[in-house]
């Protein structure tokens, strides 16, 4: 395999006709390049220069390899720059994958932030849930991946990075006028009778949570209902079918016939939203905006300056 830095070298020297001219322009010693124009003649066994006036001139075998030379530089230099670009987020894929609720309160504002900071970026977004966002992630196939937990990852995860975005309390949705409407503060043990809406995307670590605050407050909850979705069991609910327990980042949208309440500490679920990534490419400047943006994002649901915009006046999160 020849030695690029020897080709620049031979290409140098046969561009300017002298090997001091070529030490000049490469900002090399003319020492230096003699020693590679000798390395290399010693690798292909051929003599490259010979002596013309006051300078050299290129061998047949010389001005052959000094034209390939060329084509091989541009190609290297072509590459280095498609190589800081794409380091740079000016081209390649950012490919992502959430969980649906992050992905439909948390993720839009951080993408925009980081389409208008990188707009020659292309971003790709899929819809998984914490297995297979993770499992996606290490073969390779994903960039970064927001995930939810109910506990801090585990030691087995180590060979990824985990970054903390917030905590989300689940909040108990009841409807409007329903007797426990009037708390601000509901105790679980008080809805121990109520009926409650069984919801499908509620999987994994939610409903680990969930049961367990359930569990705690001392009942199994009686579900009489099915709902795919956060959103259509705020239908049910507004229907006076039952009750759900729903994370507060499922509540950016609120239906007219549902009022939210806090649930009392002693059973109030939490699940943790990370963002995961891989330490190969953790540093580089897509992964970087982005958990930068949804780090600003995060902090931003924590503390917003305004409540969720209920569909109707009558509703309103307490």
């Amino acid at each position: 395999m020849l030695d690029l830095r020897r080709l620049q070298a031979l290409h140098a020297v046969v561009v300017t006709g002298s090997v001091k001219d070529a030490a000049a322009q490469l900002g090399y010693s003319p020492s230096a390049i003699s020693q590679h124009i000798t390395a290399l003649e010693r690798e292909t066994r051929t003599v490259l220069l010979e002596p013309a006036g006051r300078g050299v001139r290129p061998t047949q075998a010389g001005q052959l390899l000094a034209t390939h030379a060329a084509t091989l530089l541009g190609r290297a230099a072509e590459a280095e720059a498609e190589l800081a670009a794409l380091n740079a987020g000016e081209t390649g894929v950012l490919r992502l994958a959430s969980f649906a609720t992050a992905g439909a309160e948390l993720l839009p504002p951080a993408l925009a932030k980081v389409r208008a900071a990188l707009p020659l970026l292309e971003i790709s977004l899929r819809v998984a849930e914490r297995e297979e966002a993770l499992s996606t992630l290490r073969q390779g196939l994903l960039d970064l991946a927001v995930i939810e937990a109910h506990t801090p990852p585990a030691a087995s995860d180590s060979d990824l990075n985990f970054y903390p975005l917030l905590s989300d309390p689940f909040r108990i949705v009841v409807p409007r006028g329903h007797r426990l409407a009037k708390r601000r503060i509901i105790k679980l043990a008080d809805t121990a009778d109520e009926p409650w809406i069984d919801i499908r995307c509620e999987v994994g670590c939610c409903r680990a949570a969930t049961s367990a605050a359930f569990g705690q407050a001392g009942f199994e909850p009686r579900r009489v209902v099915e709902a795919d979705e956060y959103w259509p069991a705020q239908g049910f609910i507004a229907a006076r079918l039952g009750l759900a327990l729903i994370p507060a980042l499922a509540l950016g949208v609120l239906h007219d016939g549902v009022a939210v309440r806090r649930l009392h500490h002693a059973n109030q679920p939490v699940r943790h939203v990370l963002a995961a990534t891989r330490p190969a490419i953790t540093g580089t400047t897509p992964v970087q905006a982005m958990i930068t943006a949804l780090q600003a994002e995060a902090d931003t649901q924590r503390h917003p300056t305004r409540q969720p915009k209920p569909a109707s006046p009558a509703t309103r999160i307490e």
